[in-house]
């Protein structure tokens, strides 16, 4: 069964990858064969080169982890704080129904609605990319979690008081362990959350600090009608997504979730 259940998740990443092959070949020819405008639309072999060039003799490559840097800080604040509110939640009630509605009123307001605002009180600064940040992730973090609980079943419960079990252990060793896939979940929907919000702000704010991010990148390049270099951008925010899909959240999701059977292949 093991063995069945492997080829069948090597099928599916070999059909993906294919997929992505078919699709960047399409582009690559609809260019190629003036298709489409290249001015609109340059050859994706000319974006890699270009983009390759911008990383390795321009300033790509140091943007990118700027971008980089801000995202791991603002991300890593969110989930720090979504999980001690999700503790606090797991012991009162109250404290549950005020977070899952704040979550219901801040989780859809986008965060460039908040942009004004956030400048007037934080200004143009670094302080203000992690504010808007953290509400991008936060709140989706904290719905996933509190769906988590509530799917918990009430047998556990019922097993942590007839062992009386301590609330510590009860959040550590039952709860954290039967939220954890709504926990994965929340993670990739906030680490999503925390790039648009960081690339909005950046194409917002301008270049925060010596050389900006991504984001500045991206809208320096469409200000000087350089499409070449906006799909690099684009480019090198795909490459990192999918690298910490693979080596981060996947790797995560096989040796917990996958690995104790807590959600179907």
């Amino acid at each position: 069964m093991t063995g069945k259940i492997k080829s069948i998740l090597s099928a599916r990443i070999v059909h993906s990858w294919l997929w992505l092959l078919a699709l960047l070949g399409a582009w690559e020819l609809a260019s190629q064969l003036g298709i489409v405008n290249n001015f609109l639309l340059p050859p994706f072999s000319k974006v890699i080169i270009n983009m390759i060039s911008q990383i390795t003799t321009g300033k790509l490559g140091i943007q990118a982890f700027n971008s980089l840097l801000i995202i791991f800080e603002g991300f890593g604040l969110s989930l720090i704080m979504a999980i001690i509110i999700t503790l606090v939640c797991s012991w009162s009630k109250s404290a549950e129904a005020l977070f899952a509605t704040l979550s219901t009123v801040f989780s859809p307001l986008p965060a460039v609605a908040l942009m004004p605002l956030i400048i007037m009180w934080f200004g143009i600064s670094t302080s203000a990319m992690l504010v808007i940040i953290i509400h991008g992730v936060l709140w989706a973090l904290i719905r996933h979690l509190l769906d988590g609980i509530r799917a918990i079943p009430k047998l556990y419960y019922e097993w942590c008081d007839n062992i009386e079990l301590s609330p510590i252990r009860k959040f550590t060793q039952v709860i954290c362990f039967a939220i954890l896939p709504e926990l994965i979940a929340g993670i990739r929907v906030g680490w999503g959350r925390a790039w648009r919000a960081l690339i909005g702000a950046e194409m917002v704010f301008g270049m925060i600090g010596k050389l900006g991010g991504l984001g500045y990148f991206i809208y320096n390049a469409r200000a000087y009608a350089n499409i070449t270099n906006v799909m690099s951008g684009v480019v090198v925010i795909v490459i990192i997504g999918i690298t910490i899909e693979m080596f981060l959240f996947k790797q995560l999701e096989k040796h917990t979730v996958r690995k104790w059977g807590m959600i179907r292949e």
